[in-house]
């Protein structure tokens, strides 16, 4: 199986990439970069012009005239260019939140279309982690990049023209400040690369950990649970220990930043005396007058401030371009798994073939499954049976193309199903699998797993009525309406666990594929539930092929065939009838568990 190759893009690779999303969502973004560098710049620079023609007046009796005329010019442009600033401050904000989630939406469709077996690999899941650090924050990756380039333009032409007024007097002057600049700027690369790694590279894994248990802290399925095997102590504790050993390697990040701060403020202190005499020296030589030295005086704490600003926007950038290459690294991990397989024809018929497939979980030697051959013929109902641990549920995600088998090919209709386009193939299957899921949607929503415009809710239901749940949409005041789920409606419902499962069957209805899984669904019922709620869901999905998924041999006795799996392989294939006349495991199990129902049924009749 591929890993997630960490890539290693430039910072101008970087950015382009997020600026190309800009321009898509927010193109005004662009133009706000070119007006915030000549704002910011402008009003650097003219009140310092201004101070400087101030005193050539005193000294030399400029007209007064001519000098109230400077000083509304002057005026003026710091008002537009102050004007500008706030343009620039009003509009960035909006943009750059809205750019941000854009983002995500991306990065979690380019998730949910990678290879689900990938769900369960810590390398994967501690990619997503790190990739999400591109769009946690304002300040980081995708949103850190745009605001900081906001910041980089003018912070760039600021240093621009500061260079260009002290080279007028000292080409020297503008080198010795950019080179305390530079000084500075590898104390604080060394800083923030070492808070990357200390709070985010090295604890992908721990941040992860801890958001699953702040989730089920507050998760309402977990509630009970928590409560009665008074579990959340043990909760806390672990999260708490989480958070410490987190809170640990930001006190050693910080403790850098420190050692960052006390060097930069020691360059800063030579830089500060070293331009000062430079200034004073060149005075003395009559080399400049007074406006002119407070003229330098400003251009040098400009360059100096704003250089210095560069390169800590520079060294955040640099920060945030490493994020935004984890989140590209992901991103091109799963584009790597789009397959450009073939669309598939609707065709009047489906077979499938497992042509001796095994698969072995990453990382193990044991196989779920093994050497497995088997046909699902066309509208047959095959029940798959075992004991828990069988290979059973591994089947069903090898048939749903889920996994992808370690050794040998699955069929449809002769073409092995890994060219076929994955998505065209789901269309071919309604699972009902045992871990039901009910969403904070409308009850018919949950039916169809579309969105409102696109749910069909006289078909919804039509199927929740065909599932058995007639009865509890009527009490229901708003119908197929109803909220389901608390989370964000008061109003909402909790269906228990047998309307749940008939509204999973409902959903396998709505779809109306020519496949139909039954993956344990029942598992929480008793085996005469079971069993009833097996044959009235055959009778429901009459004219399909169904694969029902059981360790109740008896639910399924009238299914077409029935395939007995133990560790992963097939051991026994054929009708109830022939494997109870080959007297093996299947008919072995069949007469122990229908024993224990036969002794429970006496037990009733007595009790009662």
């Amino acid at each position: 199986m591929n890993m997630v190759k960490e890539k290693k893009y430039h910072l101008i690779s970087n950015m382009f990439y997020v600026y190309k999303g800009v321009a898509e969502h927010k193109p005004y973004l662009i133009g706000l970069l070119l007006l915030s560098a000549f704002c910011t710049a402008g009003s650097k620079f003219i009140w310092l012009f201004l101070g400087k023609y101030m005193i050539e007046y005193i000294s030399s009796g400029m007209a007064v005239r001519e000098l109230i005329k400077l000083v509304i010019l002057l005026a003026f442009s710091n008002i537009i260019c102050m004007l500008g600033q706030n343009a620039v401050n009003y509009w960035k904000e909006p943009a750059a939140f809205y750019v941000r989630p854009m983002f995500m939406l991306k990065r979690n469709l380019k998730n949910l279309g990678m290879f689900y077996e990938n769900l369960e690999m810590r390398e994967v899941l501690d990619a997503v982690e790190k990739s999400k650090n591109a769009t946690r924050n304002i300040d980081v990756g995708i949103e850190g990049i745009i605001r900081y380039t906001l910041d980089l333009c003018p912070s760039v032409f600021t240093c621009i023209v500061a260079v260009v007024i002290l080279c007028k007097i000292s080409v020297s002057t503008a080198f010795v400040v950019i080179g305390f600049g530079i000084l500075a700027y590898f104390s604080i690369d060394k800083a923030a690369k070492r808070e990357k790694l200390l709070t985010n590279d090295s604890v992908a894994f721990e941040k992860r950990k801890l958001d699953y248990f702040k989730r089920i802290s507050s998760d309402f399925a977990y509630g009970k649970d928590i409560r009665l095997y008074q579990a959340a102590d043990q909760l806390i504790d672990t999260q708490e220990k989480l958070q410490l050993g987190l809170h640990e390697n930001v006190c050693k990040a910080r403790m850098q930043w420190l050692k960052s701060g006390i060097c930069t403020n020691t360059l800063d202190l030579l830089r500060e005396g070293i331009m000062y005499f430079g200034l004073v020296f060149f005075i003395l030589n009559k080399r400049l007058g007074i406006g002119d030295f407070m003229l330098y005086v400003g251009c040098v704490h400009n360059l100096a401030e704003t250089f210095q600003n560069l390169m800590r926007t520079f060294t955040r950038l640099k920060k945030c371009s490493a994020e935004v290459n984890d989140y590209r690294s992901l991103n091109e991990f799963c584009d790597e798994q789009q397959e450009d397989g073939k669309t598939m024809e609707a065709c009047s018929e489906y077979v499938f073939c497992f042509d001796h497939v095994s698969f072995q979980y990453p990382g193990t030697d044991i196989y779920a499954v093994e050497d497995l051959s088997l046909t699902i013929s066309w509208k047959e109902k095959l029940a798959i049976v075992g004991l828990n641990g069988a290979g059973k549920t591994t089947f069903v995600k090898l048939l749903l193309k889920l996994y992808k088998p370690t050794s040998g090919k699955i069929y449809l209709n002769g073409t092995d199903i890994q060219t076929i386009d994955t998505k065209t193939y789901y269309e071919l299957f309604a699972p009902v699998f045992q871990d039901m899921e009910c969403y904070a949607f409308s009850l018919a929503e949950n039916v169809s797993m579309r969105t409102e415009e696109k749910t069909d809710k006289s078909l919804a239901e039509a199927c929740l009525r065909r599932s058995g749940l007639g009865e509890k949409i009527d009490i229901l005041p708003k119908g197929v309406d109803t909220p389901m789920l608390k989370i964000l409606h008061d109003d909402g419902i909790i269906l228990s666990g047998g309307e749940l499962q008939k509204m999973a069957l409902a959903r396998a209805l709505y779809k109306n594929a020519p496949v139909v899984i039954l993956d344990e669904p029942t598992a929480a019922l008793d085996a005469m539930a079971e069993s009833r709620m097996y044959e009235q869901f055959d009778a429901l999905v009459n004219g399909k092929s169904a694969v029902y998924i059981s360790h109740r041999l008896a639910s399924t006795r009238f299914c077409d065939h029935i395939a007995m799996f133990d560790h992963g392989h097939m051991v026994e294939y054929g009708t109830h009838d022939e494997l109870m006349e080959e007297k093996g495991k299947y008919a072995q199990m069949y007469e122990m568990q229908s024993r224990y129902y036969r002794e429970d049924s006496v037990n009733e009749v007595i009790v009662c």
